[in-house]
This record gives C-alpha cells, structure tokens and sequence, in this order.
C-alpha cells in the first residue's frame, strides 16, 4: 500500500472517528468533493462502518487512557512512545477496517458475494432478477447478493443449466474460466468438466456471446460450442443426452456398446471405472425415463445379450 493511500485511508477513518483537524478536515472535504475514487473508498468504507454498528469513538479518552497507564500525566510534553502509539493505534483501526472491507468484496458469502454450491446431487437456485440456475452434482456458483449497475454477472464451476430472465438494459454474464457467455434473455447449458479443460455450451432457446480473449462467436439456439483459449468446435446439437443430468431423460439411437456405456458412465455417478470383456456389433436404440441404474443395465444386458455387472464403482461387460 503505498503513502497516498494510507493517508487516504487515515483521513476516512479518522473522519469517521470524528478526530480530524481543522486544516485536515478542509483537506478531506477537499478530496471528497474533487477525487472520485477517494469519495468512493469513503463510501465503501463508511457502508463497512454503519453496518457493523460500532460504537462512537473518543479518541480523547483513548489516548488518556493511555496517558493514566504509562504516567504520561506528569510530563509536560509527550514522549515519543506516545506519538507512535498514537500511530499505531489509527493504523490497527485502518488494518482493522480494510480487512472488513477486503472481505466484504472479495470472500464469498461474508458480503455481497453469495455462493451456492451442489453436493452429489443436482439442485437448482432463482437469481435475483429472477433467472433460474440448475446445477449439476459437484458444481459451484458464485454471483452478487444484488445485480446493482448495468451487468448481472456470474462465475460457474461445473455444469449448469441456466434460464436468463430478458433484460435489454442489463445483460447476463457469466464467466467460466477463460470463457465469457453473454446473453439478454435465453437458455443454455454449460459443461465446463470436460477432460480437456475446455468449455461446452448447447443453446437450446435464443442466442449467446460465446467469447475468450482472443475470439468471440453467436451461438444460436439448437447449436453448440466448444471453447477454450480458442474456438474448438462447433455445429447443430445431435447428443439427445447433454441435458440429461437435468431431465432424468436417456436416449440411445443405434447406439454401439462402446457409446452406450460411455453415456452411462457420464450420467451416473456410481460408476466410476469401465471394463469391457466383450465385442458386439448390436446397435441399440431405446429410451430411459428417471430409471434405476440397475434397471438400466438389466435391459441393455437382454439388448446386447451380455453380462453387465456393477461392483463398487467398476463396470464389467463381459460374455
């Protein structure tokens, strides 16, 4: 923190003390009706100050205090301990402040900041403007308590699926990673869990600003998009399945063994490893609603006419 801030700071605090100078005081009315952003630390600072409701501060009895322990009452002149109690006193109060004020922006759920966060199941969350956010399992959101100013803006860990309330005067934001999505008033799930650290997004209503540092694209309902620090891919939706983990709902179309287990292990957390001990040529073409896993592969066994078998986590297909 270099000098000019710290005085900045010591004036406010002090201001709020009410323990200014009459030179300091026309400094401070001074800086606060000239300098923006020393008016608007003041106003950061005095929201932080009434909200915790602290007490009035008598600067005088402190420092008097201080004089009865130490004896300063029989000196005419105050040594130079007293000067830098007096220091050391305005700067635990501005460390103190600053680390309420440091908090209250920056840490998640201790200020503006609101955080919801999804354990092995999906759950869902109504913004304050009304979007609604779906969150798969082990998925983490990060937004403001108010969208105050000209943006709604949020952060996404994970995958969600998310239903903008339309407002063309405060666009939607929300960022994943290196990947800003940008929208007015539209739905769309977003993937950010891919292996390859890369995001995708499926559009299934309106149109969203996909961009990274370098690009940016529209993606137009009934189309996706994979982005990284660059474009990937993208095309028209054709996985029936991207939504699954929201609707229950699975879908095989002529679906080989190999795709049809790697569907089941992407939609179903209890499996958490693959083998397979078989070749088929059947393709498969069936369709599960909100349906037991277990249920699911006693089908696809009579389907490909194989033994699928699930011990702790290990998915084995065999003869």
């Amino acid at each position: 923190m270099d000098t000019e801030q710290l005085h900045s700071e010591d004036l406010i605090i002090r201001h709020l003390c009410n323990d200014l100078s009459s030179t300091e005081k026309k400094e401070f009315e001074t800086l606060l009706d000239n300098d923006d952003s020393f008016r608007d630390e003041f106003e950061k600072t005095k929201q932080i100050w009434d909200a915790a409701s602290m007490p009035p501060y008598d600067s005088e009895q402190d420092w008097q205090n201080i004089r009865n322990r130490i004896n300063f009452e029989k000196q005419k002149e105050p040594s130079p301990l007293f000067f830098f109690l007096r220091v050391a006193a305005v700067l635990v109060v501005i460390f103190a402040v600053s680390l309420t004020l440091w908090t209250y922006w920056n840490v998640p759920g201790h200020g503006r900041w609101v955080v919801f966060q999804t354990g092995m199941t999906a759950d869902s969350i109504i913004l304050p403007d009304e979007s609604v956010v779906f969150l798969n399992r082990n998925s983490f959101l990060k937004y403001k308590n108010t969208f105050a100013g000209n943006e709604r803006k949020v952060e996404l860990t994970g995958e969600g699926y998310f239903e903008v309330a339309q407002d063309l005067k405060k666009p939607f934001s929300l960022e994943i990673g290196a990947v800003t999505v940008k929208v007015l008033g539209t739905s769309f799930n977003v993937n950010s869990n891919r292996e390859d650290g890369t995001v995708e997004i499926n559009v299934t209503h309106g149109e969203v600003i996909l961009k990274n540092s370098i690009e940016k694209i529209r993606v137009k309902e009934g189309e996706w998009a994979v982005m990284g620090t660059k474009l990937i891919d993208r095309g028209i939706i054709k996985d029936p399945n991207f939504l699954s983990w929201k609707t229950g709902r699975l879908e095989f179309n002529n679906s080989t063994l190999q795709n049809t287990v790697k569907i089941l292990s992407k939609h179903f957390y209890e499996i958490n490893n693959v083998q397979i001990d078989a070749t088929s040529d059947v393709l498969v073409t069936t369709r599960f609603i909100d349906c037991p896993l277990q249920d699911i592969l006693y089908e696809l066994s009579l389907h490909f006419e194989k033994n699928f078998a699930l011990n702790n986590g290990n998915l084995i297909i065999s003869d």
